[in-house]
């Protein structure tokens, strides 16, 4: 009887090794822990409590089955369900879908809150209004002509002249004068359109010094005289907003310009000796010069205008591209008492500039009642130049002009002297004035 229990046992362990080796078959196996891991890999033998598993890179683990949840074949399939429709997302629930809505439409409110605000900024911008200004006060023209002639001149005149001779201009400076000013603007929705003019008016004192004389001595020479310099300038800007705001504009301006400046020195007396040909002994008589210049041309820049409650500041900045003239005319008229002689002689110079340069423009204004405002500004403007052509006469009323000095002295304006002496012509003024407004749209 015990030899068939035994007989018994060991067919049944047999039988339950041969069930575990075909059910570890050598296809992989899936491990799910207690833990949550996952083991993949082949279970090469077990008892009752481990097992070892050879895992994919061929080292062995052994693994508890106490830490076990279960074991599944790899290759095993998922049943395919029935139905085999493409599943899609999750319906949303009716509260997500409030949810969402209500989010779109806070987002599309704020996106209409900001295009409607926009357009009432545009409508608000738009205008229909005249403003006339009218404006006084003071200013100086440092203007570079004539000096700018007298000194070419003195460097040609000490050139032909011997024994130390010489003639030194000392560089004048301006004294303030009266500036006036008219403008008119027009502004039509996006559009600004300007026309205006200005005058001012400027003083300066001419001062040459030097030494004269004849052969047989050198005496003091000296040129002195006061002039007055006045500009005059008349304009038209074109410009075009390009971001319209009730509060603040920003627009590219384009403009033409036309300066006359012009300078009379009729008082200025020449005291020297030994003017050639005729005078060996001392001399006097008036020295009048006259000077012109004349510049037109186009202006490219950009004008910004910012308004807070009564008050508004308007800022321009153009550039300037001008062409021109300048015209020096010098005419002499002395008399020696010892001889009682007089002599008279002549310099007149035509030139054709090329300026560039630039304005500079600010207005503070103060919205009162009726349309009217007032305001005070600043305006600047400089410009410097390049000689393009000369033309000159040099002489006396006994010999006429001497072709050795024409040569020379265009040569001297030209290319030698004249470009190194060139300065920059500069305007500036401050004025306080009153405008009047009128709005179509109202």
């Amino acid at each position: 009887m015990r030899r068939l229990k035994n007989i018994i046992r060991a067919a049944i362990f047999f039988g339950c090794m041969i069930f575990s080796l075909t059910s570890v078959h050598p296809n992989d196996q899936v491990i799910y822990m207690r833990d949550g891991k996952v083991i993949t890999g082949e279970i090469v033998s077990q008892t009752a409590y481990k097992m070892i598993v050879k895992l994919p890179d061929g080292s062995t683990k052994e693994i508890s089955k106490q830490d076990i949840k279960r074991v599944a074949f790899k290759e095993a399939k998922t049943p395919e369900p029935k139905d085999k429709t493409p599943v899609g997302p999750p319906t949303p629930t009716p509260e997500e879908i409030a949810k969402q809505q209500e989010e779109d439409s806070k987002k599309q409110a704020v996106l209409d809150e900001k295009a409607e605000k926009r357009k009432k900024q545009i409508e608000e911008a738009k205008r229909n209004r005249l403003d006339i200004f009218l404006g006084t006060g003071s200013g100086t023209v440092n203007f570079q002509g004539a000096n700018f002639y007298d000194n070419v001149i003195a460097v040609g005149s000490s050139l032909g002249q011997d024994s130390g001779k010489f003639e030194y201009p000392i560089e004048p400076k301006p004294k303030s004068g009266k500036a006036n000013s008219f403008e008119v603007r027009y502004s039509w929705n996006r559009y600004v359109g300007e026309v205006g003019a200005s005058s001012l008016t400027s003083t300066a004192t001419q001062n040459i010094i030097g030494l004269d004389g004849s052969s047989s001595g050198t005496f003091p020479k000296f040129i002195h005289g006061n002039y007055d310099v006045s500009m005059k300038h008349v304009y038209g800007n074109f410009s075009y907003s390009v971001y319209p705001h009730p509060k603040y504009d920003i627009r590219p301006v384009i403009g033409y310009h036309q300066f006359w400046t012009k300078t009379e020195n009729s008082n200025s007396i020449a005291i020297g000796t030994g003017a050639p040909p005729s005078f060996t002994e001392q001399y006097f008589g008036p020295d009048p010069t006259s000077v012109a210049e004349g510049l037109k041309g186009f202006s490219y820049g950009v004008q910004y205008d910012i308004k807070f409650e009564k008050f508004e500041i308007r800022t321009g900045l153009h550039i300037l591209q001008m062409k021109g003239y300048g015209t020096y005319d010098r005419q002499l008229n002395a008399y020696a008492p010892a001889s009682a002689q007089s002599q008279s002689e002549s310099i007149d110079v035509y030139n054709k500039w090329v300026a560039k340069g630039a304005i500079i423009d600010l207005k503070f204004l103060y919205s009162w009642k009726y349309g009217v405002s007032f305001w005070t500004g600043l305006n600047s403007m400089s410009w410097t130049y390049t000689m393009s052509e000369t033309a000159l006469s040099v002489g006396n009323e006994s010999s006429g002009v001497d072709p050795q000095s024409y040569v020379l002295g265009k040569l001297l304006f030209e290319s030698l002297v004249g470009p190194g002496s060139l300065k920059e012509t500069k305007a500036t003024t401050i004025q306080i004035g009153a405008t009047y407004s009128y709005d179509f749209n109202k």
